[in-house]
């Protein structure tokens, strides 16, 4: 809110802004409908694109999504989205890059721990599960 309102545009625009991108699920502010275009284009100037590219993905016959993303120090995380029958979704999301457990087994631990995710990090992962979702409901209701 205090962000909005140092830019110049009154409370109550920030409360829309909230919406668009926590209940909509909106990641393109120019898809804000209801933001005046000043605003949308300082939000672009002050907003960083994300922390995340997508490294690959790979979706399954049962539509569990597993996908890689590169940090911006290089480093590789993964995230899965696995659906339910009766409807309902489960994601696992990283909180670290790496892991310091060193089974034989599996490709993270054979690359050792390297950090800590930072909060951006993590809230991106399940933001961007969250928004394909909320785009998913939108359609099969239309």
């Amino acid at each position: 809110e205090v962000f909005v309102v140092n830019l110049g545009h009154p409370k109550f625009r920030a409360k829309q802004v909230w919406q668009w991108i926590r209940v909509q699920g909106v990641t393109d502010v120019n898809q804000m409908g209801n933001i005046p275009k000043k605003l949308r284009a300082q939000l672009e100037q002050f907003s960083k694109s994300t922390a995340l590219e997508i490294a690959f993905e790979m979706v399954s016959k049962d539509g569990t999504i597993k996908r890689a993303y590169r940090c911006q120090d290089g480093q590789v995380i993964e995230s899965v989205l696995m659906p339910y029958a009766d409807g309902r979704y489960t994601a696992c999301i990283s909180s670290q890059a790496g892991c310091a457990q060193g089974c034989v087994f599996c490709a993270t631990g054979q690359g050792g721990f390297a950090r800590q995710l930072t909060s951006d990090e993590i809230y991106e992962q399940v933001a961007r599960f969250s928004a394909e979702l909320q785009q998913r409901d939108k359609k099969s209701k239309q």
